[in-house]
């Protein structure tokens, strides 16, 4: 049975928490601007605190219970960890990340799904983990991702991706407000390669065998203030995931609040928006449409795309 409501996953397991209820995080993107976690956090009906997204954390709380839970767990599940804020955020402290670490070891039937805003703290604290328990690589039932909405991001947050030796590294373009080309990331160095090829570059700069990006999700906004998505930036990653040396999983979560008429949403499905009420273009005039998150829809050229990374759990 399905617990989330969110596509990719089954389960939502928010292990860091504001001391008397709700979440707390720190926006630091564009992608930020109109977050859900945000928003919920605002409404007590949702077990929110009120607290803003931003400034100094208020006291935390590490969720041990649900942690120490996952080794006894016998059927297997994917679980996005943290769904309401980011467990490499700068404020979380070493130890917190090792037991979270620890306890994926511990459940080798249950794949993990961790997405991060920070890739380079997550580089960092998973190879301190990795130091202190002798290892070389993360277990594969944890995925690591990182959260992709423009090709700025792209380039500032891959590199740092690349340097986690883990099975499954995967990218969220959701919000995705820009193009994103996959196949030109920008090091440091100043030079480009593709992410969607195997070889990529390790810590010490060079270049290694290791599976790359192996799983893109793309969505567009949805929610009040949701920003369109011109349906050239999903089609564009959609190709670049087909055409790689290994075709790479490709995921298609939302349009989210904006459709043009050529996404075959159903309109007559969501009576709240009348279509031609709102519309916003883009430079090369193609119109979209605010028609709501139902109506939108999933299909992207008349299909689901609903692609995963082969799940390895032991």
């Amino acid at each position: 049975m399905k617990n989330s409501p969110i596509e990719w996953t089954e389960d939502t397991d928010n292990i860091i928490v504001v001391e008397g209820g709700g979440w707390w995080c720190r926006m630091i993107s564009p992608g930020c601007a109109n977050c859900y976690a945000a928003r919920l956090n605002r409404n007590t009906f949702y077990g929110g605190n009120h607290l803003p997204y931003s400034g100094q954390p208020p006291k935390l709380l590490l969720r041990r219970d649900i942690i120490d839970g996952w080794q006894r767990q016998t059927r297997p599940r994917k679980h996005f960890v943290a769904s309401m804020t980011d467990v490499f955020g700068e404020w979380v402290e070493r130890e917190w990340i090792f037991y979270f670490l620890d306890g994926m070891l511990a459940a080798p039937l249950q794949t993990f799904q961790v997405l991060t805003k920070r890739p380079a703290v997550a580089a960092r604290e998973t190879a301190a983990w990795l130091e202190a328990r002798g290892r070389f690589d993360l277990p594969p039932n944890i995925w690591i991702g990182t959260s992709v909405e423009d090709q700025q991001r792209a380039d500032e947050r891959i590199p740092f991706l690349l340097m986690i030796p883990a099975s499954v590294r995967f990218l969220s373009c959701e919000p995705l407000l820009g193009p994103v080309d996959l196949c030109r990331i920008r090091l440091n160095s100043g030079c480009c390669i593709n992410v969607l090829e195997t070889n990529h570059i390790g810590r010490s700069g060079a270049v290694v065998e290791w599976p790359a990006i192996s799983w893109v999700i793309v969505g567009g906004e949805s929610g009040p203030k949701a920003r369109p998505m011109h349906p050239d930036w999903p089609r564009s990653l959609r190709d670049q995931c087909a055409i790689a040396n290994t075709p790479v999983p490709f995921f298609f979560k939302q349009w989210g609040e904006w459709a043009d008429f050529g996404n075959g949403y159903d309109v007559c499905s969501d009576r709240r928006y009348i279509v031609g009420s709102m519309k916003q273009k883009f430079v090369d005039g193609l119109a979209m449409n605010l028609v709501g998150k139902k109506a939108a829809g999933r299909l992207l050229d008349d299909h689901e795309h609903n692609q995963f990374p082969q799940l390895v759990t032991a």
